[in-house]
């Protein structure tokens, strides 16, 4: 790895400053952007929260949701240290998505230059896709940093050839296998760098054979507690796969005893092929033309490029194809891009850049390369100073779109606000959670109470009380109360009776809060407020009078 002592003065003081803007991006309002916390984020804390003294899982499967485990102790260690909040999960997740960007630097040194390393340290650190994950709570914002690790201590083997390097890039090899479902395209790309390498002989066997062994040998080893795992519990290996494949559908099929169960069906070749080249063009389409459209992910159809941007990083692409054979910094961050993207080609739903984020320093690269070309072209036309006056503003321009596309529309974007529960889930939990202490009990509705989301955030209040029907949550609450429930929840009791809600009434509940959800429409300009839950106490004496009060 590149010692901070082997830079220059400046370089090391520019590196510094663009981590530190990195670390602020991903901790400023980390508490309000992205707003709630959606069902997936408190499944990892959940999970981080299983880990006990007498039970270390190598593998997590809450609610059979199949989740590696390498993140998920990167929370547990912080909660244990710092308290189970969604705050410092986040934090957690920022710091994972600070590393990358620190990280980006010597490899890039090694591909671009010093100079162009500290450009693209500084539009990995602005650019809203890792910046976003950098501040939810997935464990698919890890690939990235082994990825980055794997490609470093490669490079500085190849520069030293010290075996020390050689068994470094196998085992961050093998621990990237504990992090996501995509890491698993990492060997594939790795394998290819290497054949390319010996293709152009830059490898040779007879001198190189023993450290490549030992790269391999060391990520085997490693990833072996998880391969025996894998064995044991093929659906641990298979489970997420199988979900979102595109060679089979899941089919529900009855079951004599009144259930139904899951059945794999094979899809037609033709339907298949098909499938798959839909999703080439819609990944191809990702950075210019059609983004990622789930408000968890991205702002919804937002491309990861504006047009400005997305010209230089298809400069980039262009450049790195007319030498992609012959120059290794052309060659690998193609061939990174294309294994990498793959993630979403063969699996539904794409384009997701979520499954893709082991891609993104690839991207980086590619579009450093096209600022490069645009350099030398205004360099060689004008001056020196014409070509840095250019690239100073494409940077800024990029800086400027990505920071305002995150921190104003996506954050002011009422598909992302309901995406993430804030409204539905998260917020009642919090009201529930900060009212707590001044109840006996506390009645929620059952589809509010069993949430993940819900459980998380009250995972402290021991009072709660899932009821299915209203009548009994109100003649048999130990007052003074509080009663959550839902529309949803409500709706199905006055269809069972209409007295349910009159039951409130005459047991001087008293209306504490509302909760609403904005309904977005294909025809509506701004979202429709809806209402979603309802926050009552249930006092422990009746008042006189109407005290109702929202």
């Amino acid at each position: 790895m590149t010692r901070l002592r082997e830079l220059q003065t400046y370089e090391r003081w520019a590196l510094f400053f663009i981590v530190a803007v990195a670390l602020a991006l991903r901790l400023w309002k980390l508490n309000e952007i992205p707003p709630g916390l959606w069902y997936d984020e408190a499944l990892y804390c959940l999970n981080a929260l299983s880990i006990r003294p007498a039970h270390w899982p190598i593998f997590f499967m809450l609610h059979g949701h199949p989740v590696e485990p390498l993140y998920v102790y990167s929370l547990a260690i912080a909660f244990s240290l710092f308290g189970a909040e969604v705050i410092v999960a986040r934090t957690v997740s920022a710091l994972w998505g600070t590393a990358a960007v620190a990280l980006f630097y010597p490899v890039a040194r090694r591909l671009v230059g010093e100079r162009w390393a500290l450009a693209g340290c500084l539009v990995y650190a602005v650019f809203r896709w890792p910046l976003h994950f950098s501040r939810t709570i997935f464990r698919a914002l890890t690939p990235p940093v082994f990825v980055l690790l794997v490609v470093l201590f490669f490079l500085r083997w190849r520069r030293r050839r010290r075996m020390s390097d050689a068994i470094l890039c196998g085992a961050f090899l093998g621990v990237g296998m504990y992090t996501y479902i995509s890491f698993r395209l990492v060997p594939i790309l790795f394998v290819l760098w290497i054949a390319w390498l010996f293709w152009r002989g830059e490898l040779v066997g007879r001198r190189d054979g023993k450290a490549i062994g030992a790269i391999a040998v060391t990520a085997l080893l490693v990833f072996a507690p998880l391969a025996v795992d894998f064995l044991k519990y093929p659906e641990h290996f298979s489970g997420r796969l199988d979900e979102v494949s595109m060679f089979h559908d899941r089919v529900e099929i009855p079951a004599g005893d009144g259930r139904s169960q899951i059945k794999l069906v094979s899809k037609p070749w033709g339907e298949i092929l098909r499938g798959l080249a839909k999703n080439a063009v819609d990944v191809a389409g990702v950075w210019t033309f059609r983004g990622d459209h789930v408000g968890r992910h991205n702002l919804p159809y937002a491309p990861v490029f504006d047009w400005v941007s997305g010209i230089v990083f298809y400069l980039g692409i262009a450049a790195s194809l007319r030498w992609g054979l012959w120059r290794e910094n052309a060659f690998l961050p193609l061939i990174w891009l294309f294994v990498i993207s793959s993630a979403s080609i063969f699996s539904y739903g794409a384009p997701n850049i979520l499954r893709m984020q082991a891609a993104i320093p690839a991207v980086v690269l590619l579009y450093v390369r096209g600022l490069i070309v645009i350099y030398d072209w205004a360099k060689t036309r004008f001056n020196q100073r014409s070509g840095q006056a250019v690239v100073a503003s494409l940077l800024l321009w990029f800086s400027a779109y990505q920071l305002d596309t995150y921190f104003r529309r996506f954050a002011s974007s009422a598909e992302v606000r309901n995406q993430f529960l804030a409204d539905t889930f998260y917020e009642p939990a919090v009201a529930v959670r900060a009212w707590a202490e001044h109840y006996r009990e506390i009645w929620v509705s059952r589809d509010l109470a069993e949430h993940l989301t819900f459980q998380f955030v009250t995972k402290d209040v021991r009072s709660i009380r899932p009821f299915d029907r209203l009548d009994d949550a109100v003649t048999s609450s130990v007052r003074p109360a509080l009663l959550l429930i839902s529309v949803p929840a409500l709706t199905a009791q006055l269809d069972d009776s209409a007295s349910t809600w009159q039951r409130l009434v005459k047991a001087h509940a008293r209306l504490l809060r509302g909760f609403r959800v904005g309904i977005t429409s294909s025809d509506a300009r701004s979202p429709t407020p809806a209402p979603f839950a309802y926050l009552w106490e249930l006092p422990a004496e009746p008042m006189s009078g109407d005290s109702s009060r929202r």
